[in-house]
């Protein structure tokens, strides 16, 4: 019987598929990585599952034998999404296209998902603006310790600030690179995001908070946004919690709406 590796090889070999590098395509092949995916997400009867970026159907395999209500898989690649019609039939709902299309959603109350490093800040944007119980991904190992970042430290960003605000965050596993084909440069982690409660008006308002604030990580919160509280708006930006930050946030209002510090792009401190 094939291991998942061999299995990979030979179904790319079949249909005829070179991994990709502008679509991220890295396919994972441990059973032990996505076992442990698959319980992280704690998958019910009642759920209805979304997997962003289904590649050879491993995952989604998993998935499948989990019993959710719904699944559906994404998928970008034209022959792959051929593949997976023919493979799961009525078992998965197959759509063709890129997944971030998809988001913001409300649709999903379990998100899973081992995307293309380039678009995680650009995924988990997207995430704080959607409603879900809880979403699983895989995440090159340096960004998920800027996810987990503490206030004061080099690789604390917006995106530090925002995640921790709007959800608890846990690592649930260790994925090495040698468990994708083709390996990538750098090791992974599963991570778990179970939504803190934040309204979806108030994570947008602390988005635009944090991405003007990080654009000036060095100067005195004060300086750049009308803060009340004088204690906070003494403090860096560099120094200021997640907390601190939604407090900020559910101060100003919509009053950080005309701030040009808004335009600050969502890729570049990733």
């Amino acid at each position: 019987m094939m291991d998942l590796r061999e299995e990979a090889i030979a179904l790319m070999s079949c249909l005829g598929i070179r991994p990709k590098r502008r679509l991220g395509q890295n396919f994972l092949v441990s059973k032990e990585a996505i076992i442990r995916i698959c319980d992280t997400a704690e998958i019910s009867k009642e759920d209805l599952v979304v997997e962003l970026g289904a590649g050879l159907g491993f995952l989604s395999e998993e998935l499948i034998s989990r019993n959710p209500r719904k699944l559906t898989l994404v998928e970008l690649d034209e022959r792959i999404c051929s593949y997976l019609m023919e493979k799961f039939g009525k078992k998965a709902e197959v759509l063709c296209m890129d997944m971030m299309s998809l988001l913001p959603s409300d649709e999903y109350s379990k998100i899973v998902s081992v995307p293309p490093y380039n678009i995680s800040s650009k995924l988990i944007h997207a995430l704080v603006k959607s409603d879900f119980r809880k979403a699983v991904l895989v995440l090159q190992k340096e960004f998920a310790g800027k996810l987990r970042a503490r206030p004061g430290t080099k690789k604390y960003t917006w995106i530090s600030a925002l995640s921790q605000a709007v959800f608890h965050l846990e690592i649930a596993g260790y994925i090495s690179r040698f468990d994708f084909i083709p390996a990538p440069k750098v090791d992974s982690f599963i991570i778990s995001f179970v939504p803190k409660g934040v309204s979806k008006k108030t994570a947008e308002i602390l988005s635009r908070v944090v991405r003007t604030a990080f654009s000036r990580r060095s100067r005195k919160i004060g300086s750049i946004l009308p803060i009340k509280d004088e204690k906070i708006s003494e403090k860096r930006v560099i120094n200021l919690s997640p907390d601190e930050f939604l407090k900020i946030a559910l101060s100003v209002g919509d009053a950080i709406e005309g701030c040009s510090g808004d335009r600050t792009d969502v890729h570049r401190d990733s």
